[in-house]
């Protein structure tokens, strides 16, 4: 299986990557250059790594295949039907799948749809065990598994006023119906966590099985924090019925979002294209059918035809357990399978070459940066005193003024660097003010107690926009803060690049604007909710608590994350500059005392350049090991079967 073999080489290429930057701190700690910052930056790199799991969410209405998409791509190597999968619905709640090389076993754990009484987000149930019914799964029973996972799907009868309290229902929205009945069936569970030891979940990939457009509305911790984090989206149509006007209203509010940011992680799959098959119709005629429905989805949802993926699910699982090839190729599965090994890994690594490789890569260019320059002032400094040879003491003399002077002038423009550290300090000081996490809280606080106090509906949805606007003016100003930091960052190392002749280096820089998006999608799913059907008819404590819980959380995250980052980023900002200015006040010094000895002491002369040629050596060594730990880095990619290439190193002896 392709996309089992392109995972395998991905892990092996983040392993190689989490060898490369451990080899590049140990560089740093060898070399005397392992600033604090520096290595804060190097161990989020390494943990984001070492934490980095491939997500992939199947989103659909309920009967478009959807489970058994699932089973047919992943579970077929098991002989048989894995995930319970049959006519009507059988995924009702979120469900994920993955390996828990933690605890190292195969279990189901089930939330009872009870939690969704209590003031808790799925993400702090996850910590507490005791919540969830745990289920073992015996690998060596296909029956008890079998049995076992059909449990996923299983439902309850609750009476109207019980569904109502759950968040479920609520009598006054059965607007088609004259006489409500007085039960409704509803989930049992609210969340499903399956550990199985698959070799592809062994590899790190989870999959994400999602309930259809009711429970994607009642649970908003899907939309805004499982689905956005998931780095591929198939969202899964029928070809019997085309784009529902429910699969519309999926896409419009649920999945739209996710492609607008993330594009190359959505794929769109035409499942039961087997619906259109006719014995009484030839080959092309068929194929033209399902041509002609795969358009007609591209136009509604306004995507172009080759994000498309017209595929039989169920036909391609029985040719893979009968290992039938015909059939296979006639399911059109493995299209999507070689689509999805391309897209989604490609997508991932280019997630993390953005986030982790050129933070790295930037990293290295300073260190690589210092060492030139050292490798410089040596050829600079190694010229001079052998001039010196020929010259009378009155000259030496002459020179050891001039640098003097060179080196007072020098240390009167660090008092520049101070005044602009300062400054820069000032505005991370209100960039650090505006995100304050503690402030944040108790304007939260003000507008929950408003909220619940509030009499009318309409207050209730003003506070909400009232508070969603209060994130957007402090986003607006930590915006605000940051660009002139930037400005003042600029300047600080322009200034002493031009009147000290320091090394050119480019700072990077910190910018707010993928949080400001971030925000932005949020307060669109806030507006959402805030104008939803079930805003107006449910009960108001229940409303109140599920938009701090979830959406309002949500932002308080983005906004503190945001706070994190910059005061991290502001922190670190001078860092390379305020290295070169020690480099270069330590080379002033060095020049200063050789000349100091030479004055007295021609005898010194020859043993100081045969020290500088050492350290020339030495240095350039040092920036070999750099060129190679950067090409590394930047080069590196997952090795596959048909494409195998190593980045170019250097030999230290052709290093300059």
């Amino acid at each position: 299986m392709r996309l089992k073999r392109q995972l395998k080489a991905y892990q092996q290429w983040k392993a190689h990557l989490v060898r490369t930057v451990e080899e590049y701190r140990s560089w740093l700690k060898q070399h005397g250059m392992a600033a604090p910052e520096t290595g804060r930056r190097i161990d989020r790199c390494l943990e984001t790594l070492k934490n980095d799991r491939l997500t992939i969410a199947f989103v659909a209405e309920f009967s478009r295949g959807k489970t058994e998409l699932i089973n047919a791509i992943f579970f077929a190597d098991y002989g048989r039907r894995l995930l319970p999968s049959t006519p009507g619905r059988t995924t009702m709640c979120p469900t994920e799948i993955f390996y828990d090389d933690e605890v190292n076993a195969a279990y189901v754990r089930l939330l009872p749809i009870e939690t969704r009484l209590r003031d808790s987000s799925l993400a702090e149930l996850r910590q507490a065990p005791g919540e969830w019914v745990h289920y073992p799964l015996n690998l060596t029973s296909p029956r008890q598994m079998e049995e076992t996972l059909r449990q996923v799907g299983e439902t309850k009868r609750v009476p109207l006023e019980e569904a109502g309290r759950l968040g479920l229902h609520d009598d006054r929205l059965e607007f088609d119906c004259a006489a409500p009945p007085t039960h409704i069936e509803i989930p049992r569970w609210r969340h499903a966590l399956i550990s199985f030891p698959h070799p592809l979940l062994r590899q790190g990939l989870s999959i994400l099985d999602t309930p259809g457009l009711n429970a994607l509305g009642h649970e908003p911790e899907l939309t805004l924090s499982m689905l956005p984090q998931a780095q591929a989206v198939l969202f899964v149509l029928a070809a019997d019925t085309g784009v529902t006007r429910t699969d519309l209203r999926m896409w419009q509010h649920y999945i739209k979002g996710f492609q607008s940011s993330r594009q190359r992680g959505l794929t769109v799959v035409l499942n039961k294209i087997d619906t259109l098959w006719d014995e009484l119709q030839d080959k092309a005629h068929i194929q033209r059918a399902i041509e002609r429905q795969r358009s007609a989805c591209a136009a509604i949802l306004g995507i172009g035809e080759d994000a498309v993926f017209p595929v039989s699910a169920q036909k391609g699982l029985l040719a893979k357990v009968r290992n039938d090839g015909a059939l296979l190729k006639h399911s059109a599965l493995p299209g999507l399978e070689a689509h999805l090994s391309h897209s989604i890994l490609a997508a991932r690594q280019e997630i993390l070459r953005e986030t982790i490789v050129d933070d790295l890569c930037h990293l290295l260019e300073d260190s690589r940066s210092r060492i030139s320059a050292r490798l410089g002032q040596i050829k600079k400094e190694k010229e001079e005193l052998q001039a010196l040879g020929s010259e009378s003491t009155e000259i030496i003399i002459h020179l050891l003024g001039k640098s003097q002077d060179e080196k007072n002038r020098y240390l009167a423009g660090l008092k520049h660097f101070q005044i602009m550290r300062a400054k820069l300090d000032e505005q991370a000081g209100f960039l650090r003010d505006a995100l304050d996490p503690e402030e944040l809280d108790r304007r939260i606080a003000r507008a929950r107690a408003s909220m619940l106090g509030s009499w009318t509906t309409p207050g209730l949805k003003a506070e909400m926009r009232s508070l969603f606007d209060d994130f957007r003016n402090r986003m607006r100003l930590a915006a605000r803060h940051g660009e002139e930091a930037r400005k003042l960052i600029r300047a600080t190392y322009s200034r002493f690049q031009q009147d000290h002749g320091l090394a050119a280096i480019q700072p990077k820089m910190f910018s707010i604007m993928q949080y400001r998006l971030e925000l932005q999608r949020l307060m669109e799913e806030a507006e959402a909710f805030r104008n939803s059907a079930a805003t107006l008819v449910m009960a108001k404590p229940f409303v109140v608590n599920r938009f701090f819980d979830l959406i309002v959380a949500k932002a308080r995250d983005i906004l503190v994350r945001a706070g994190e980052e910059a005061d991290s980023r502001l922190a670190g900002a001078l860092q390379p500059l305020a290295q070169q200015i020690r480099d270069h006040r330590d080379m002033l010094e060095q020049r200063l005392n050789d000349l100091r000895k030479i004055s007295r002491s021609r005898d010194i002369l020859k043993t100081r350049i045969a020290d500088l040629e050492r350290e020339h050596e030495a240095h350039r060594r040092q920036l070999a090991s750099l060129h190679n730990i950067h090409s590394t880095l930047a080069n590196s990619r997952p090795l596959t079967d048909e494409d195998i290439h190593r980045p170019r190193l250097v030999s230290s002896k052709k290093a300059s």
